[in-house]
């Protein structure tokens, strides 16, 4: 596979300036959850909080294996809608009046602010998760 391949990959719309930023911002988010996975890894005991009630409080422990979900469940999702933005599924859904592309290119945006929106959320989870996990070492 090519560089160009892979770019293109992450990247269908490389002349809209939201459609970057919002991959940029998709691929940060990725890179710093990347490095809490490697912290709380190397810095959580074996058992941690994996369940919080409504009022924040811890409810479940469990192995530190399951912070894997953590790391992997945001690249699948991130990977998903990638292949989803690349494909014509968008393009092919409106095609029938101009006001259909208008939709299209609202529908696409939506896609890569969703992208970046998951990634932040399971970056906060993983930050609390740390957090809380840190707090009861203490």
């Amino acid at each position: 596979m090519s560089v160009n391949r892979i770019k293109l990959f992450f990247f269908p719309d490389p002349q809209k300036k939201n459609y970057v930023f919002f991959t940029y911002l998709a691929l940060i988010l990725l890179a710093v959850l990347l490095v809490e996975f490697i912290i709380a890894w190397i810095n959580l005991p074996s058992s941690i909080p994996i369940h919080f009630n409504l009022k924040g409080e811890v409810d479940n422990y469990g192995d530190k294996s399951s912070l894997w979900v953590l790391l992997l469940a945001p690249v699948i999702i991130f990977l998903g809608l990638s292949a989803i933005l690349q494909s014509n599924l968008i393009r092919m859904s409106f095609r029938h009046s101009s006001r259909d592309k208008v939709f299209a290119e609202e529908s696409k945006l939506m896609l890569y602010i969703l992208r970046a929106a998951v990634v932040l959320v399971f970056c906060i989870i993983a930050a609390i998760t740390y957090w809380q996990g840190q707090q009861t070492i203490s």
